[in-house]
């Protein structure tokens, strides 16, 4: 029966954490009913995974019942302990640490610690059990110890060392089945082996289907394997057994043009004008009440408005060089193949166009290498003028050209503006405010004014031009909890503008079915009667322009990606996966424009029937391609980054063509997914092929499923196969290619910028970035500082510099940081230094980023863990907990306002961290400290002690209910920042309603934000 009593603790401690991770993940799963419907599936599948684990412990609380003197269950119970310690210990082992015969050494004092520790403990407890079953409060406390043990699952460590949450969710199971001691052998022993006996009939038959039905509940999925401690392992353990299948992709032409005639463009004249970075709703056509965009304006009132238009992919290198081939160009250049591709000013010079193109060296800032073709062909443009110019030195630039050197014959003009990028710009003649999003604006109407000139240039030389005016891609600002761009294909990233306009040929339209960018160039190639090649893979939207497209089922289509994610638009659904997941979620674009709520619940076959369609897609992409016809389609889909591909890709290395087994194990030594382990052993032991067995080798250790061959290539001829081996032994834990590691890292970075020796492709960057925090190498902190002068891998350097925990990184980290230009980037290295200790470091920064018109994003919750909140304009210790005792019945405490040497004025803010429970908005008012008290013709205040307000010296923010704190921030009265100067002290009070939470505050100086740095010299050929 202690057995039985096992299973039903451990069935209750699967229960409670499926309700506590369930009520917590609410708001991101499709409402209650989905969470509910998982009891079928979730609830089955981990107590087949926990059953032996509570079985062990079963037998195991019946060896610990036995009589004190019984010395071989005491000694199995030591012996069993001892066998979990060794395992556990081994798991967690791995590092530079332990390498050596350091591992062995520790794993046996796991071991011996385990069974020592069980084997005194043992007679206590026995003689406790022959008085009693377990009292109370015992249980209490191991059921207690099994929530600490949970906690500690999820929260520290997470994703690092699997056996390190292996083993802590089978000491969590182990420790609720102990908690059946307090359950008497007789009691109502019939009634708990019918419980068990049909909860066992309830969860076998369900738990042994459970993979294939929660393989259609990506949702839910996504959601229990990162929250949750125990159904996370077993959803993991299951998918290792029973991977689910691949989604098999449907063979597809792609999608087709709309039906009817397109337009005719003759020999009209072509400007082609695109914003970087500027996002469709920032576009008074599309919604936006800002006065912004009257240029774009006025063309869209006269021309056609493309409504649902996407970028390929958020980053301006791909999505340009997308534009400009009418071809989705990331998954191409990841393959080798598209650089020999046709541009769109290629097939214009053909039919007799001038070409001409203006803009910045930017333009192939991100993974440079890939596009060293069309940088040094400028695109195919005949005349090019690359320098960073601002908006107005554009219009000149233009201006200069059509007077001098444009010549008669049709033209093509593309000019790229680069104002609303980042870092924002605030230009005084549109002065909207001074947060990011205001500077952003102001960046805006600033390209907006060029391009109003720019047309009316254009218009004036050439009247019958078709102008074009669309962007690169969008901008987010914490939509989606990110900032900037190129790390999600939600609407606020991807979505852009795309307005057309030619007088006598287009009429007012809009069009509300997705495209995309790559439809540009086959529409413009259409229009001028140009054949399309079937290596473009865009579509003519001429029939859309013309309005003869409307009205066709399933119209529109448009496809975006990052590294991590897609996007498939078509209609009103918007399908987003997230790629090393595998799980996607689908939106409504009309019912649910902010793309918050996961509709594929709801619309199951349409969810499915897109997964199908992206994944169809993406194995298209380069099949048109010289050089990829000979990749299968699950290469081409594996090279793209599409994860469930993997176990086809799997397959190919049984292949007869050696060529397709070596991309097919590098393939997969880049997609890392355990399911295809027992492929690559089998490659490793039985291919003939050198290069197979080098990947596949390298493939298992980034795996931590290790094979001797890597250490082998670590000594390798090739620097290649060296650096390769160094990264996944690292990325295993294992430090033996650190200087290998630190050879390669130090070429790309070393101390003085000219002496590079060569580029690291970004994503290879951040893998070693994150490899070097993984083994904590100590010799990489100085060669890590001195690549946080590359702005895409400051957020990355940082992390790894706090995983290594070494505080000599402290002064790069504090360098960097004090003028640091990106939010992302200012949070991401603020909580590195405080996880390296810093205090004195963070004081200015915390000060300055605090007054920023755009506060740092929990600066007052980092101040607080820094222990320096009192030195950033907070109260001490004991105020503070007055402040969070008092606050909904007023309290008054005291601040320093610090100085600051980039104080803007004399004004003050107030940053407040706080929470409004129960569901319900609250209210917070900060204000001095007194009452205005009439003396003849004069005024003045009166501290007291009772917690009265100065109403004049008085401010309310609204708290919004949540579940978390939020930091809420506004400027204080004129009136109180000519009372207190920086360095003062003030008596401030703060009342808060009653459901209102208050952790803590600070009142910084209002500060400068960071100056944009100027334009970096440049020349051709740089």
């Amino acid at each position: 029966m202690r057995i039985v009593d096992a299973l039903l603790c451990v069935a209750g401690l699967l229960l409670a954490e499926w309700l506590v991770v369930g009520l917590a993940s609410l708001a991101e799963l499709v409402g209650p009913h989905e969470w509910l419907l998982s009891l079928g599936s979730l609830l089955p599948l981990g107590w087949l995974a926990a059953a032996p684990i509570a079985v062990v412990a079963g037998l195991s609380l019946r060896l610990l019942e036995a009589p004190v003197g019984d010395v071989k269950g005491r000694g199995l119970l030591a012996g069993l302990a001892a066998l979990f310690g060794a395992a556990v210990g081994w798991g967690v082992s791995g590092g530079r640490l332990l390498a050596g015969s350091g591992r062995p050494i520790f794993v046996l004092v796991v071991a011996a610690l385990g069974a020592g520790i069980t084997w005194a403990v043992v007679p206590p407890i026995r003689r406790r059990l022959a008085e009693g079953r377990l009292s109370r409060l015992a249980a209490l406390g191991l059921a207690l110890a099994a929530l600490a043990v949970e906690l500690t699952n999820r929260f520290v460590l997470p994703r690092l060392y699997p056996a390190f949450h292996l083993g802590l969710a089978a000491l969590a199971c182990g420790l609720a089945a102990a908690v059946s001691l307090r359950i008497h052998p007789g009691t109502k022993r019939s009634t708990r082996l019918a419980v068990l006996g049909g909860f066992t009939a309830f969860a076998l038959p369900l738990g042994i289907t459970a993979p294939d039905r929660l393989r259609l509940q990506d949702n839910l999925r996504f959601v229990f394997e990162e929250r949750a401690p125990l159904l996370g392992e077993a959803l993991r353990l299951a998918s290792r057994f029973r991977p689910p299948p691949p989604i098999a992709p449907e063979e597809s032409s792609g999608p087709a043009s709309p039906a009817g005639p397109g337009i005719d463009l003759g020999s009209r004249d072509i400007l082609l004008i695109t914003v970087d970075a500027l996002r469709a709703d920032h576009v008074g056509a599309y919604g936006q009440p800002r006065p912004l965009t009257p240029a774009i304006d006025a063309l869209a009132e006269r021309g056609v408005v493309f409504e649902a238009a996407y970028t390929a992919t958020p980053h301006t290198s791909y999505a340009l060089t997308s534009l400009m081939t009418g071809k989705y160009m990331r998954p191409l250049l990841l393959q080798g193949v598209g650089d020999d591709s046709v541009t769109w000013a290629d097939a214009l010079r053909t039919y007799g166009y001038r070409t001409a193109a203006f803009y910045p060296p930017a333009a192939f800032f991100v993974d440079r290498p890939r596009f060293t073709a069309f940088e040094e062909r400028g695109f195919g443009f005949e005349y090019r003028k690359v320098q960073f110019s601002s908006a107005p030195e554009r219009v000149a630039e233009v201006k200069a050209y059509l007077t001098e050197e444009a010549g008669p014959g049709p033209l093509f003009l593309w000019v790229h503006l680069f104002e609303p990028h980042e870092p924002y710009e605030r230009h005084p003649e549109h002065d909207f405010g001074d947060r990011s999003i205001d500077r952003y604006d102001s960046e805006v109407r600033a390209a907006d004014d060029a391009i109003g000139e720019l047309v009316a240039t254009m218009r004036a030389a050439r009247p019958r031009a078709l102008v074009i005016v669309t962007a690169d891609h969008g901008e987010e600002f914490g939509d989606h909890g990110g900032r900037y761009h190129g790390t999600t294909v939600y609407d606020e990233q991807v979505r852009v503008p795309l307005v057309m306009a030619a007088e006598g040929l287009l009429e007012r339209r809009r069009v509300g079915v997705p495209v995309s960018l790559v439809d540009l160039m086959p529409t413009v190639l259409a229009g001028l009667k140009i054949p399309i090649s079937p290596r473009i893979r865009g579509r003519d939207l001429g029939g859309w322009l013309r309005g003869s497209g409307e009205g066709q089922p399933g119209e529109g289509f448009a496809f975006s990606e990052t590294e991590a994610q897609t996007l498939l638009a078509e209609g009103d659904h918007r399908l987003i996966c997230a790629r090393r997941v595998g799980a996607c979620r689908l939106f409504s674009s009309r019912q649910d424009p902010g793309q918050t709520r996961d509709v594929s619940a709801e619309d199951a076959e349409a969810f499915a029937r897109l997964k199908r369609h992206t994944a169809s897609f993406v194995a298209s992409l380069g099949r048109y391609e010289e050089a990829g016809a000979t990749w299968p389609q699950a290469l081409r889909r594996g090279i793209a980054g599409d994860i469930e591909a993997a176990l086809d890709v799997a397959a190919l290395l049984d292949d007869a063509k050696v060529e397709v087994r070596r991309k097919a194990a590098e393939v997969l030594f880049e997609l890392r997914r355990e399911e295809v382990a027992p492929h690559l052993r089998r490659a490793l032991r039985r291919d003939e092929d050198d290069d197979v067995r080098r990947w596949a080798a390298l493939a298992l250790t980034r795996l931590e499923q290790g094979a001797p061959l890597t250490f082998d290539l670590l000594a390798d001829d090739d620097v290649h196969w060296r650096r390769l081996a160094a990264l996944a032994l690292a990325e295993a834990g294992d430090d033996r290619g650190e200087n290998e590691l630190l050879r390669w890292w130090r070429r790309a970075y070393p101390k003085h910028p000219e002496d590079r020796q060569e580029e690291i492709p970004f994503e290879r960057a951040k893998e070693i970035a994150a490899a070097f925090g993984r083994i904590r190498s100590e010799a990489a902190v100085i060669p890590l500082g001195f690549a946080l002068r590359d702005v895409r891998l400051r957020r990355y350097v940082a992390e790894a510099m706090a995983a290594i925990g070494e505080e000599a990184a402290r002064p790069a980290l504090a360098e960097a940081l004090a003028d640091e230009q990106y939010q992302d980037a200012r949070v991401t290295m603020a909580r590195a230094l405080v996880a390296l200790g810093g205090e004195v470091e963070l004081r200015k920064p915390l000060i300055r980023f605090l007054g920023v018109p755009d506060p740092l994003e929990d600066g007052v919750a980092l101040a607080e863990k820094a222990d320096i909140l009192q030195y950033v304009g907070g109260p001490r210790r004991r105020e503070l907990r007055r402040l969070r005792e008092f606050a909904t019945s007023g309290v008054t405490i005291g601040l320093v306002v610090p100085k600051s040497e980039h104080a803007r004025g004399k004004g003050l803010r107030v940053v407040v961290r706080a929470r409004a429970q129960d569901g319900i908005p609250g209210e917070l008012r900060v204000g001095l400290a007194g009452v205005i008290m009439s003396d003849g013709d004069r005024s003045q205040l009166v501290p007291k002690r009772a917690p009265t307000f100065d109403e004049s010296r008085t401010v309310t923010l609204a708290v919004p209910p949540s579940e978390s704190p939020r930091e809420l921030y506004a400027t204080l009265p004129t009136a109180v920042s000519d009372r207190i100067e920086p360095g003062d002290h003030g008596d401030f009070v703060v009342y808060a309603t009653q459901n209102v939470e208050v952790l803590a505050l600070v009142v910084v100086p209002l500060a400068e934000e960071v100056p944009p740095p100027p334009p970096e010299p440049w020349t051709p050929g740089d």
